[in-house]
């Protein structure tokens, strides 16, 4: 679980000025790739590509900047890809989502050591869980879908931490639903609720802000029921994200439907999903041995641009909220403890992935 000292770092951006400040001008004359390890249109690859049209400036010798999508297998190909086959040569930044959850719970699907990656940022943010108001018997409030029967909940993959956490506070509601996934990106699950082939998905804040709320909350087609809360490991913490969201923080929905707040295995292990996939949404990583170089260069650039009023500019139009990137050593250290949560944790989560697994199409 997060630290009460990083409360300050999961809701800003440290400046760390004196070593980013001497980086080499290790990037002039090349070219910095962005991978994203997930498919173009979905959250992670708006952001993404919202950065890389400003990042390259704030870089000692103004690189160009080019993204590149490897989406498939719920993010776990462009993670394996970077850790096994990019060459670490500090041309190849990992913009990753959902990697920090998987490995923390020990999914097969990665092979390789995260805590050997060279650690750049981490990105924390929300996601917004959203329902077609025509879910019977009609859903216009989030506290109706208590009065739900069984409706399809949509994911992107088992163990995807954004499923995981669907999953569970669904089953901690006590509410019926059925699961489907392996979606290939946030983009065709979107499309899958339109069609009404699934009624429930959980958004990051990029396309929620930019697609669904204009698209899909305003006309009535669907609300937000809840969305994720920041947890320091000891409260819960709001995310200015979520402003103007007429909806409110799990928890709080929970304690209101259910009466308090549960214990026990199911509990915790939302805590720590929930912790390590908001805290650590995104992580943007170089392959092992990257040139230090290299990551202090692209590191003093993200401190840079957090204060880019064309960057600024850009993000509240195009996805209404701007993006922040969580650069310093505390960040670093918490980042890879998480990658190593208690056992009993582990072992609970590992057992809940495969009952979703099972119980896929049911």
């Amino acid at each position: 679980m997060l630290s009460k000292s990083i409360h300050s770092a999961v809701l800003a951006v440290v400046c760390l000025a004196s070593p980013f400040a001497r980086a080499a001008d290790f990037y002039a004359g090349k070219t910095l790739t962005v991978m994203v390890n997930f498919t173009a249109g979905g959250p992670t690859d708006v952001e993404a590509r919202l950065m890389a049209r400003h990042l390259g400036r704030h870089i000692a010798g103004a690189p160009a900047v080019v993204v590149r999508n490897m989406g498939g297998a719920g993010g776990v190909i462009g993670v394996n890809w970077l850790g096994e086959i990019a060459p670490a040569d500090g041309l190849t930044l990992g913009y990753l989502t959902g990697a920090a959850s998987k490995s923390a719970i020990g999914e097969s699907g990665i092979r390789v050591d995260l805590a050997k990656f060279a650690f750049v940022a981490g990105g924390p943010g929300i996601s917004v869980t959203y329902i077609r108001t025509d879910t019977p018997p009609g859903i216009k409030t989030p506290a109706d879908i208590m009065k739900s029967g069984a409706f399809w909940a949509g994911g992107l993959a088992p163990d995807a931490d954004k499923d995981v956490r669907e999953r569970m506070e669904l089953d901690m509601l006590g509410l019926k639903y059925h699961y489907i996934s392996n979606y290939p990106g946030s983009a065709e699950a979107r499309l899958a609720l339109e069609r009404s082939e699934i009624q429930m998905f959980p958004e990051s804040m990029p396309t929620y802000r930019a697609s669904i709320e204009p698209n899909l909350v305003k006309p009535g087609t669907a609300i937000p029921v809840w969305y994720d809360p920041l947890d320091d490991g000891e409260k819960f913490i709001q995310s200015p994200d979520a402003d103007g969201i007429a909806a409110r923080m799990y928890p709080d929905f929970l304690k209101e439907m259910k009466g308090a707040l549960p214990t026990g295995d199911l509990w915790d292990a939302w805590r720590l999903i929930n912790s390590v996939g908001t805290v650590f949404l995104r992580v943007l990583a170089m392959p092992p041995n990257t040139p230090h170089e290299a990551v202090a260069a692209i590191q003093a650039a993200l401190v840079q641009m957090v204060d880019d009023p064309a960057y600024r500019s850009e993000a509240m139009t195009a996805i209404k909220f701007v993006p922040r990137y969580v650069v310093d050593d505390r960040t670093e250290t918490l980042y890879r403890a998480m990658l190593s949560p208690e056992p009993r944790l582990k072992h609970f989560i590992h057992d809940y992935v495969a009952a979703g697994r099972d119980s896929l199409g049911k």
